[in-house]
């Protein structure tokens, strides 16, 4: 992995530090992809909402009950909204696990401090790996 590679390279963190930053760049990443995908679940949903609306207005004067109910796009369009509701669901659970699992690793690295920078060298040069860690990963060390 690129990580181990530049971190190691430097000497920055032990070993089992080295474990645990690696994994917390993974479920940051993942934590990214969660959000991406709530983002296109809801953009889909708005749109699937915006058609409806251009439905309705297209339909002006000529709208009553009995064309709403037998026209066959309506039955289709209220599937589809459904089933972009539940993505969107299905993406915010995704989103609220991922941020759960990083920001309970995150806490455990930012508590272990003392055990992953067991000598007064690493000690030193971690405040340069947490800030190439927030540029590079947006991963913030510095405080819980």
């Amino acid at each position: 992995m690129e990580i181990k590679q530049i971190i190691k390279k430097q000497d920055y963190v032990s070993d089992t530090g080295l474990v645990l930053v690696e994994t917390l760049i993974e479920r940051k990443v993942t934590e990214q992809h969660a959000e991406k995908l709530l983002r296109r679940a809801t953009l889909s949903t708005l749109m699937c909402l915006g058609l409806g609306v251009i439905f309705m207005l297209l339909q002006g004067a000529a709208l009553n009950f009995l064309t709403l109910i037998t026209s066959g796009f309506l039955y289709l369009y209220i599937g589809l909204f459904l089933i972009c509701l539940l993505f969107m669901k299905n993406a915010k659970k995704k989103l609220d696990k991922a941020e759960k699992e990083y920001e309970e690793l995150r806490s455990e690295v930012i508590d272990r401090q003392e055990q992953l920078w067991d000598t007064a060298e690493l000690w030193r040069k971690r405040h340069e790996l947490f800030k190439f860690l927030n540029e590079e990963y947006k991963v913030n060390l510095f405080h819980k």
